[in-house]
């Protein structure tokens, strides 16, 4: 009877062992749409009856307003369940390479984090207010597992946030460059390791650090997935805003043509009046405090009904020298990076303002 009970046991113990499910974290590379060039990440739970993916990263084109949703913060995530097989077709299919490193847990460990996520799906639960720093496909896998007690280093870095941003986007300058304009000074503190996180590719590395129970969370890495090794064109260096911007200076110093002022004028107000309402009303804290508005002025837009008034014109001339002066002194003290395209601007606006000093002719056609 005892070696019949043993014998139970063990049979028990094998099956349940058969069944345990392994435990991996996903990372994919970026893609080439806006919303996939930081990559994506994403749970895996596999056994013997289910192969499922736990992705933070859902959202809904189709959401009423969705583009004033998701410039002021608004914008609604979700936690969905994939299978596994239809994930990892989607990102091959745009040449995205899935990594995925099995964790290191334990049967209760196990347990508890499918327990959680599950918690988490359910529908009173799976939405969450998406912050591009603070709450996205990545920081709510760090943040899952800090819950179960997994332990991240906190290093400082070399650099900033919004150096980590632009490390993605070299070969989108254009990108890079509204990025840039609409981010904040708060990004441009040195980082650290823990906070780095927010991306995929540091929350991959990170977890390669991390430990549990003092012992290392990963037991093994691999791809999931063929894929091809992009060659990225050398076009976007020619298409720059840098290079486009720097023709339009030379044009404009060349002929002075006065309708370029008028757009120039109405283009830069324009872009300070977005940089201002973001400011108020976004719930974005990365767009808040950005000094970005003292170059980009909403008052370019008073040059405009002010053009027969030769003094006006020449004060707010004097105006905004000065707050071009004060963005320079703000970028060289590192206080807030400007992207490298805004040169050519500063010097069309600066021999515009100049003009207007000297001579305070009329604008338009």
């Amino acid at each position: 009877m005892r070696k019949l009970i043993i014998l139970i046991f063990l049979i028990t113990q094998f099956c349940f062992s058969q069944n345990t499910p392994e435990i991996s974290i996903l990372t994919c590379s970026p893609g080439e749409e806006v919303y996939s060039v930081f990559g994506h990440s994403a749970i895996r739970i596999a056994d013997k009856d289910r192969d499922i993916i736990y992705n933070f990263g859902m959202f809904d084109f189709d959401t009423p307003n969705f583009t004033l949703k998701f410039i002021s913060g608004r914008l609604k995530y979700q936690l969905g369940i994939q299978k596994t097989d239809n994930f990892i077709k989607l990102y091959s299919s745009e040449n995205r390479r899935v990594s995925e490193q099995k964790l290191k847990l334990n049967q209760h460990e196990k347990k508890e984090l499918i327990e959680k996520l599950n918690f988490f799906y359910r529908p009173e639960n799976r939405y969450y207010t998406y912050s591009f720093l603070e709450k996205n496909c990545s920081t709510e896998i760090r943040d899952l597992l800090i819950e179960k007690g997994v332990k991240f280093s906190n290093i400082k870095l070399e650099k900033s946030n919004r150096d980590l941003i632009n490390s993605h986007l070299k070969t989108k300058p254009w990108l890079r460059f509204g990025t840039n304009l609409m981010l904040g000074k708060s990004l441009d503190k040195n980082t650290t390791s823990f906070q780095s996180m927010f991306l995929p590719k540091y929350l991959e590395r990170e977890i390669n650090n991390s430990t549990l129970n003092g012992q290392k969370l990963v037991k093994s890495e691999k791809f999931l997935n063929k894929f091809l090794n992009k060659e990225e064109s050398e076009l976007y260096k020619w298409t720059s805003p840098i290079v486009i911007f720097s023709i339009l200076l030379i044009l404009y110093f060349i002929t002075l043509y006065k309708p370029l002022e008028m757009i120039f004028n109405f283009s830069i107000g324009t872009i300070g009046i977005i940089l201002l309402i973001m400011w108020i009303f976004s719930e974005h804290p990365e767009v808040k405090n950005n000094l970005n508005i003292l170059w980009a002025n909403p008052l370019y837009l008073l040059y405009i009904p002010l053009n027969n008034k030769q003094q006006l014109k020449k004060n707010l001339a004097y105006i905004l020298i000065a707050m071009m002066v004060i963005s320079v002194l703000i970028w060289l003290t590192d206080y807030q990076s400007f992207d490298i395209g805004i040169i050519p601007v500063l010097l069309i606006l600066t021999i515009m303002n100049l003009r207007y000093i000297k001579t305070g002719y009329n604008i338009g056609f």
